[in-house]
């Protein structure tokens, strides 16, 4: 499940971190936009990470996560952050 990201786009990194996907590398100068050269970051996750990955989003959406308000007790991040295997 590859993901890819302008490198200079921190939300985007953040995103796919939260998600679990771990970074695989940067591509430079991958692609031209508006007369500049785009480098762009991947990040992906394999299979060998998904079981890790789905307890770490049911644990997430599980109700027993929310309080009263239906804020989260655990953030995904928490949970998928031990699963990364590269953080860029």
């Amino acid at each position: 499940m590859p993901r890819r990201r302008v490198p200079t786009r921190h939300p985007s990194r953040a995103a796919a971190r939260r998600l679990g996907l771990s970074y695989e590398g940067v591509f430079r100068q991958a692609t031209v936009y508006k007369k500049r050269n785009r480098d762009t970051a991947w990040y992906a996750a394999i299979d060998e990470d998904w079981p890790a990955l789905d307890r770490a989003f049911t644990q997430w959406l599980a109700p027993a996560n929310f309080d009263s308000e239906w804020n989260q007790r655990v953030s995904l991040r928490t949970l998928t952050e031990p699963i990364l295997v590269a953080r860029g």
